[in-house]
Parts: structure tokens; sequence; C-alpha cells
């Protein structure tokens, strides 16, 4: 697999292993939220392009959904937004894109 076919799922990993890691091992740094935030986004928008030109087309709602999620996660922690129902509409896509992911396997 090319490097420009994974950058994306790269992005991801990092992002849920720094995700998980931080705050099991309580360490924290200064900007570690926009790091975080930065390379959510960074990977969405790269899972989004990416699966338009490699994937097929049963995997590709669930990547959608997944990048959608990404992106928006990112966005919400770098700008501070909120709003009612924001914490449902985000549970909603992560289990929808979990699923899709898991069906298209």
């Amino acid at each position: 697999m090319k490097l420009s076919r994974s950058l994306g799922m790269l992005l991801l990993a990092i992002w849920l292993i720094l995700t998980g890691l931080l705050p099991l091992l309580r360490v924290s740094f200064a900007g570690s939220g926009i790091v975080l935030a930065i390379l959510a986004i960074a990977a969405g928008v790269l899972i989004l392009i990416q699966d338009r030109l490699f994937r097929s087309p049963a995997k590709s709602l669930g990547l959608l959904l997944l990048s959608i999620w990404l992106i928006l996660n990112g966005l919400f922690s770098l700008l501070s937004l909120s709003f009612a129902g924001r914490d449902v509409i985000m549970a909603v896509l992560a289990i929808a894109a979990g699923i899709l992911l898991l069906l298209g396997r």
C-alpha cells in the first residue's frame, strides 16, 4: 500500500493512540488539544479525499461518515463550538460510521 493511500489512516491511528494514551497516562502539554484537533481534521480530510480515489463503494458511506465525524470533532474542539444536540449528532454519526464500516468488510 502506497503511503499516499494510507496517510489519512496513519493520521487517524496517531490521533486514536494519542487520544487514548494522553488521559490514560495523565500526560498533557501546552497545545495538546490543538494538536489533536488538527490531527482529527487532517485525518478526516485525507480519508475523505483518498476514499474517493482508492476505495470500493461498499466502504464509501462508512468512510464518508467517519471523515465527517473526524472533521466535526476537530472543528468543535478548535473553535469551542457547542449547540443543543451536538453530542447526540456526534454519537449517531459515530455509530452509523462504525456499523457501515463493519458491514463493508
